[in-house]
């Protein structure tokens, strides 16, 4: 009897979801590059949270389809992981392929306001807000560019600056997909 023990990992890693993503972060900041995008956002616990992280993702969205443009393969999609205890805004910046990003709906907590998609156009460096996880269980989105530049200069003086604030527009609610064997 031939053994075959890669099979077993080789389906739980294809299952697993989300083989390939092609962002990436950029823990100091950085420039956007031909055919990618900077997109920065901040992400601040001023409620309690019952596990001892948090994280929040943007996915890719095509404006055509109206979704997140992930399947089981790949799924470009950035993840931001802070402590979940009330304290600071703490800013991320991402080496994303430009195009479209929407609050994830594999986040599991509503953003208040709806659904947008923003922009993050080839050669550039975008600012999308800070998501604040509130009190009510609840993310709010401030997308202040003025008040937040200074901190974010000092948590990522890789960035040089260069950052607008990404176009945003309503986009419809967007869903998960399941990958099954």
């Amino acid at each position: 009897m031939k053994k075959c023990s890669w099979i077993f990992p080789a389906i739980l890693f294809s299952v697993s979801g989300c083989v390939i993503n092609s962002t990436r972060e950029l823990p100091q900041g950085g420039v956007a590059s031909e055919d990618r995008a900077v997109i920065v956002y901040g992400v601040k616990m001023e409620g309690s949270w019952e596990y001892a992280g948090f994280n929040l993702q943007l996915a890719e969205y095509n404006l055509k389809t109206e979704q997140i443009t992930g399947n089981c393969l790949t799924f470009n999609r950035t993840d931001a992981h802070i402590p979940a205890t009330p304290g600071e805004t703490k800013y991320f910046a991402f080496d994303v392929p430009a195009g479209h990003y929407v609050y994830s709906p594999f986040n599991w907590t509503k953003l208040e306001g709806g659904v947008h998609a923003f922009e993050a156009p080839p050669w550039k460096s975008v600012y999308i807000g800070d998501f604040i996880y509130q009190k009510n269980k609840t993310i709010k989105l401030r997308r202040n560019l003025d008040e937040a530049q200074g901190a974010i200069d000092q948590a990522l003086p890789g960035l040089n600056g260069r950052l607008t604030l990404a176009q945003a527009m309503p986009a419809k609610a967007t869903y998960i997909f399941v990958c099954t064997p």
